[in-house]
């Protein structure tokens, strides 16, 4: 069958897109410039050790993810994260407990008597209406400040490496924000998803699998239909009547191909050059996206060397605490088999906005600095066994300033090219979760097209909430 779609980039994006594609019955092809597929996503079994050098998870409330996982025969092997783990914080330099229900919230010692006052007028709060609104100033106006320091900022640094004085609160933490447009308010949102049963169509978990993040990927790039040129990198695309020519280069020479649909999974920065001939001013939108740089540590450490309890996920740390450390994933307290018997396996998070030149450092630097914020927490003794460093310099898209205002004007430029979709981690989220959901979304806008026999443009529906 001839091709009827074209991927650039086998990242996670570009495999899921290309796997309901295939459920679709339609035609894909997959290029991809490194030698295996999956992006950044990549598991590793070594001294004993399964560690991620990405993604370590899923935390999952779309139902398209479930169909995903089951079609893919992966249930068996999902490992979920046990509900009675508890989560930390760094807290006046000691990790603190983050209590889930308001009972136990009010009573935490995480904050002072006025910031939990402060908590419970919440409700009480005026909607706001502020497009463009940063995180920094949705939680400051509906929180108070004591929460957005303690908590909410290291949720933003920690997990999207992000700065909440600079990230757009709508493209950032989507549900709230559309919690309170539609109910004023986000403790009365919450309270009436839950009590009057508008809640998911699923049950949110939080799981991986017995062969890490990298065993999704794998089982995408290996499904039936999927057709996967890895090593194969796009050097140029040129409109056409009907469709689009993608030239690249391969090991053994130049390549290129016809395909009435072209999707561009590839980082933000890529996909600019690629589109600098067709339209100079969407490349110009999309060069512009910045890239925060993310490194991840593993370490390997004996149990008796531990004192502090492995009773929780792991913790996160706000910029004023002022560590090294963004946060730190328990990965063997999480999932089973993740380190060798009578050990830890530990996954530390540096770099972001925080902490920009910190992957300039060697190894023995950055595991010097990690260490000297990890032992007086963890009460940790003794060096490690086992020490893994990996490096993403172009890590994680940043949303920040007017972000969704940007997403309307590239839309716009894509709607004057046909057959052009764009779906990567700078569009609606960087979680593995929004990337399969993107990818169903993407198919069907192809899937809806080809039948009509328009090249039309899922980008149209950019600003759909995706929450």
């Amino acid at each position: 069958m001839k091709t009827q779609v074209l991927i650039v980039g086998g990242g996670i994006s570009g495999l899921a897109t290309a796997w309901w594609l295939v459920q679709k019955g339609i035609a894909v092809e997959v290029w991809e410039a490194a030698q295996r597929p999956g992006g950044k996503i990549r598991s590793r079994r070594e001294a004993g050790y399964l560690t991620e050098d990405a993604a370590a998870l899923l935390v999952n409330f779309r139902p398209q993810v479930d169909q995903l996982v089951s079609a893919l025969d992966l249930d068996q092997d999902k490992q979920r994260r046990d509900h009675s783990l508890n989560r930390y914080i760094v807290h006046n330099n000691q990790l603190t407990q983050v209590p889930m229900l308001l009972p136990a919230l009010l009573a935490s010692p995480l904050w002072s008597l006025p910031a939990k006052l402060r908590l419970l007028a919440e409700p009480f709060i005026p909607k706001g209406s502020h497009t463009g609104e940063t995180v920094s100033a949705f939680i400051r106006r509906r929180l108070g400040q004591e929460i957005l320091d303690t908590a909410m900022d290291a949720f933003v640094s920690g997990t999207l490496a992000s700065d909440p004085d600079l990230a757009e609160a709508q493209s950032v933490l989507p549900r709230l924000a559309a919690l309170e447009q539609q109910y004023g308010s986000l403790t009365m949102g919450m309270f009436i998803n839950k009590v009057i049963k508008r809640h998911r169509t699923n049950n949110a978990e939080t799981f991986s699998f017995s062969g890490g993040m990298g065993q999704l990927v794998q089982a995408l790039a290996d499904s039936p239909g999927v057709t996967i040129r890895t090593g194969t990198s796009a050097t140029a695309i040129q409109r056409q009547d009907d469709g689009w020519r993608v030239e690249g280069t391969t090991s053994d020479g130049a390549i290129h191909t016809q395909a009435p649909q072209l999707v561009l999974s590839t980082p933000a920065d890529i996909a600019s050059r690629l589109l600098q001939a067709t339209d100079t001013t969407l490349a110009k939108l999309l060069a512009d996206i910045e890239y925060a740089p993310v490194g991840v540590l593993h370490l390997g450490i004996k149990n008796r060397n531990i004192q502090h309890q492995l009773d929780g996920t792991g913790f996160l740390v706000a910029k004023h605490n002022q560590l090294a450390i963004n946060g730190s994933l328990w990965m063997s307290t999480l999932f089973p088999h993740r380190a060798p018997p009578g050990k830890t396996l530990l996954t530390c998070y540096i770099g972001g906005v925080h902490h920009p030149g910190q992957l300039q450092q060697s190894n023995q630097e950055l595991t010097d600095q990690v260490l000297g914020d990890l032992r007086p927490l963890m009460k940790i003794q003794g060096d490690p066994d086992y020490i893994k460093v990996e490096r993403h310099y172009h890590g994680l898209p940043l949303y920040h300033g007017q972000y969704r205002a940007r997403l309307a004007q590239i839309s716009s430029r894509l709607e004057t090219m046909p057959g052009l979709q764009l779906n990567a981690n700078y569009i609606h989220g960087v979680s593995v979760r929004e990337r399969i959901y993107q990818g169903q979304r993407t198919a069907q806008a192809i899937a809806s097209s080809l039948r009509s026999g328009i090249y039309g443009s899922y980008q149209q529906q950019i600003l759909t909430p995706s929450h």
